[in-house]
């Protein structure tokens, strides 16, 4: 699945090395599985693992782009600057004091942000000095796409 914070996408095999990409609602989730309770059918076959990486983005949409002959919806991507002070273990929500975001007017503070994806703070540990990118997906609910160590 790839999750960029305003879209779950899975990619279903058509045959003949075509995929198209589709929208996804999820239900519960495991320790291995999530249940997909919307956009796919019993029986067909979805992309489980892949031999790129999205890393960005910009290069999701150019991705989903090209597989769907559009765009993804446009969402404003903020930057910033900050420490990661927890990792929710049960819900994965990730706790960050940042800096001042200027594309919000957002003073230093400390809030809660949802991670796009459970493998975005797999290597960081809390106190860690971090660079994240984030979205708004929904009207209070801020979804950090990109986090990385910040040297």
């Amino acid at each position: 699945m790839i999750d960029n914070g305003t879209r779950r996408v899975v990619l279903v095999d058509q045959g003949e090395g075509r995929f198209e990409p589709r929208d996804v609602k999820l239900g519960a989730r495991g320790d291995e599985y999530t249940a997909v309770t919307e956009g796919v059918k019993e029986g067909e076959r979805v992309v489980t693992s892949a031999a790129f990486l999205l890393d960005s983005e910009a290069n999701l949409k150019a991705a989903l782009g090209a597989l769907t002959g559009g765009s993804d919806t446009a969402k404003v991507t903020h930057s910033a600057v900050g420490t990661l002070d927890e990792v929710d273990a049960k819900t994965g929500a990730l706790l960050i004091t940042h800096e001042p975001v200027e594309s919000l007017k957002w003073p230093r503070m400390t809030m809660e942000f949802v991670p796009a994806n459970e493998s975005l703070a797999k290597k960081l540990a809390p106190g860690a000095a971090i660079r994240f990118d984030f979205v708004e997906r929904k009207p209070g609910e801020w979804v950090v796409t990109k986090l990385e160590p910040r040297k």
